[in-house]
C-alpha cells in the first residue's frame, strides 16, 4: 500500500446511523420547549421551517439555518434537545457537502461549538459530534491549515478502550480518518496515552478482523513518520502484537496492512527495526505468509521485500546479536542462547554494554509482565548474569530484580517458581564460577 491509498472506512457498523433514525423519527417537542423558554419563538418558526422542506430552507437562507442550529448547540443543555438539533445539523451536511462552506465562514468558532459537545455526559451527542467535527476537520484540512484537534484525539484515546465494542470501532474509525492527514499523526502519537490506549485496543479480546485492520492502519499511518518509524517498536513492543495478528487473520486484508507496516518499518528506519524483527522472529512469519494465495499482489511484493531484507542481515547476526535483538523484541522465548552456557560464560558481560540496557528490560519484564514463561526466561537470564558477570549481582541489587526474582519464588506457576529458586541460589552463591 502507499501513503495515498484511499481511506476506506468502514460502513459495517450501523450504530451510529440507527441511533440518528431513531431521533429523526421521533416526535420532538418544539413547541414545549419555546414555552419552556429553551427556544425562542422566532426559532421555533425556523425549524418548523426547515423540517418541512430542508433543500428548500437551505436554498433560501443556508447562512441562516446554519447560525440557528449552531447557536441552539452552543445555548442548550439539554440532552433530547441536543440530540434534536445535532441530528438537524447533520442533515444540512447530508444535503449537499458544498453546505460544509457555511460552516467555515465563521473561522473557527463553529469547531469550538462542536468540540465541547464532546464532553457532554450523552453517548448520542458525543458519538454525533465526533462524527460530524471529524466530517468537517477533514474538509477545512483541504483549504486551510489544519486546526488544533487535540479534543478528538483525546475524546477517540478515552474511547478506544470503552467497554462498548460499538463505540471502540466508531473511534478507530474516526482516528483512521483523522490521521489521513499527516499533520495530525505526530499529534496523536505524542499525545499522552494515546499509544499505550490504541496498543491496548489491538491486544483485546475477542476482536473483529475489522477492527483489527482499522487499528493497524492507524499504525501503518503513522509509520510514514520517520521519527515515529524510529522508536515506536522500542516504545510499544508492537512487533509481537503485529506478527500474532497477521499469523492468526483471516481475513486478506488484515495481512496486507501489517507486513505494509512492516516494509514502512525497514524502509524508514532499517538501523532502529531490522535487528528488532529478526528477534520477533519476523523473518519465519513472513516465509510462512509468502506460501500462503492472495488476490491482492501487493501481499507478495511486501511480503519479498521484507524476506530479502530480513535475511541479508541475519547472515551477519552473531548469537548476541540474536539475544540482544529477542529481548529488545519484547518477547521472549527459550531460544538457544539462553539454555546455552557456553553463551553466558562468553557474553554475560556484554549485558553492561549501553548502559545495562539488556539488564534494564529484563527488570522490567520481572516487574510488569504476567507472562509466565516470560518471567521464568528473565528470572532463568538475571540468574545467569550474576552468576558469570563479576558485577552482575551488585548491578541486579541496585535494579531492583534481586526482589523481584525472591517474590516470583511464590509465583503461581511451577516453572516460574523454579527458575526464580535457581537464580536466587545464584545471587547467594560466595564465588563466581569461571
Amino acid at each position: 500500500m502507499t501513503e495515498d491509498s484511499p481511506i476506506v472506512v468502514a460502513t459495517h457498523n450501523d450504530y451510529l446511523v440507527g441511533l440518528t433514525n431513531d431521533i429523526r423519527s421521533r416526535t420532538i417537542p418544539w413547541e414545549g420547549y419555546q414555552r419552556a423558554g429553551l427556544i425562542t419563538e422566532t426559532e421555533l418558526s425556523q425549524i418548523r421551517q426547515f423540517e418541512k422542506s430542508p433543500s428548500a430552507a437551505l436554498n433560501q437562507a443556508g447562512d441562516d439555518y446554519f447560525n440557528l442550529f449552531m447557536t441552539l448547540l452552543g445555548k442548550l443543555v439539554r440532552a433530547d434537545t441536543l440530540q434534536s438539533i445535532i441530528v438537524l445539523l447533520g442533515d444540512v451536511l447530508r444535503e449537499s457537502p458544498s453546505y460544509t462552506q457555511l460552516f467555515f465562514k465563521d473561522g473557527k468558532k463553529p469547531f469550538v461549538v462542536l468540540f465541547r459537545l464532546l464532553k457532554k455526559d450523552d453517548e448520542f451527542v458525543q458519538l454525533k459530534s465526533m462524527s460530524l467535527s471529524t466530517q468537517l476537520v477533514l474538509k477545512y484540512a483541504e483549504t486551510h491549515a489544519p486546526i488544533d484537534i487535540t479534543d478528538l484525539l483525546n475524546w477517540i484515546l478515552f474511547n478506544l478502550t470503552n467497554s462498548n465494542a460499538n463505540i471502540v470501532d466508531h473511534a478507530s474509525q474516526f482516528l483512521q480518518e483523522l490521521l489521513s492527514v499527516e499533520e495530525y499523526r505526530q499529534a496523536f502519537y505524542d499525545l499522552p496515552g494515546a499509544m499505550e490506549s490504541l496498543v491496548s485496543a489491538m491486544q483485546k479480546t475477542p476482536i473483529t478482523a475489522q477492527l483489527q485492520y482499522q487499528l493497524v492502519y492507524c499504525i501503518w499511518l503513522m509509520t510514514f513518520i520517520e521519527k515515529i518509524a524510529k522508536e515506536i517498536q522500542n516504545k510499544y513492543k508492537i512487533f509481537h502484537i503485529l506478527a500474532d495478528m497477521s499469523r492468526a487473520a483471516i481475513k486478506e486484508k488484515v495481512v496486507r496492512v501489517v507486513v505494509s507496516t512492516f516494509r514502512n518499518l525497514i524502509n524508514k528506519a532499517p538501523d532502529e527495526n531490522i535487528m528488532a524483527m529478526l528477534g520477533t522472529k519476523i523473518l519465519g512469519l513472513c516465509e510462512t505468509l509468502a506460501t500462503r494465495k492472495y488476490s491482492d499482489s501487493e501481499i507478495n511484493d511486501d511480503l519479498r521485500f521484507i524476506v530479502e531484507e530480513l535475511t541479508q542481515n541475519v547472515a551477519s547476526l552473531t548469537t548476541f546479536d540474536e539475544y540482544a535483538s529477542e529481548v529488545r523484541s519484547g518477547r521472549l522465548e527459550w531460544s538457544p542462547p539462553h539454555l546455552s552456557e557456553q553463551f553466558w560464560k562468553t557474553n554475560a558481560v556484554r549485558l553492561l554494554e549501553s548502559d545495562c540496557e539488556l539488564v534494564k528490560i529484563l527488570a522490567s519484564v520481572l516487574a510488569t509482565s504476567k507472562d509466565h514463561d516470560m518471567l521464568a526466561i528473565a528470572a532463568h537470564d538475571i540468574g545467569q548474569f550474576a552468576k558469570y558477570c563479576s558485577t552482575g549481582k551488585r548491578i541486579i541489587q541496585e535494579l531492583g530484580a534481586k526482589t523481584q526474582v525472591m517474590e516470583l519464588m511464590s509465583n503461581e506457576n511451577a516453572d516460574v517458581r523454579y527458575q526464580a529458586l535457581l537464580a536466587v541460589q545464584k545471587f547467594m552463591a560466595n564465588a563466581w564460577e569461571a
